[in-house]
């Protein structure tokens, strides 16, 4: 398996430590960012493979982080799953083009098949 780059924004730190702990025991490399502005930032910087988005984040609604991003042409091909306490909005959720959409509280193994689905799947765009 070769090391992938996956970048996750998530403004609660407890969580977000243990997706990047279960990530890297997998052997991924994990960027972790608090706020839409510094993972936007870091975008500018390096392309990863996946991305994790929570949808409320302190700085910015994450609906509009995530259409943001699949806008942007360094990240539009790159899979993206959000991550939320919400109930999905399938309309939201269509138009991100997501690889998948987790409801919070998750089972970390759930995520984690989310992840490499999407890691290993050309065409990873689904509607919950």
């Amino acid at each position: 398996m070769s090391r992938k780059r996956i970048l996750v924004v998530d403004d609660d730190s407890l969580l977000a430590k243990t997706i990047d702990v279960c990530l890297c025991r997998r052997g991924h490399s994990v960027k972790v960012f608090h706020s839409g502005a510094s993972a936007v930032k870091y975008l500018f910087e390096e392309q990863p493979d996946l991305m994790l988005v929570d949808i409320r984040l302190p700085d910015c609604d994450g609906w509009f982080l995530a259409e943001m991003l699949k806008k942007l042409e360094l990240t539009q091909k790159v899979p993206m799953i959000v991550m939320s306490v919400l109930d999905p909005d399938r309309g939201k959720v269509a138009d991100a083009k997501l690889c998948a959409y987790i409801q919070k509280p998750f089972d970390m193994g759930q995520l984690m098949e989310a992840v490499e689905k999407g890691l290993h799947t050309d065409e990873c765009l689904v509607g919950a």
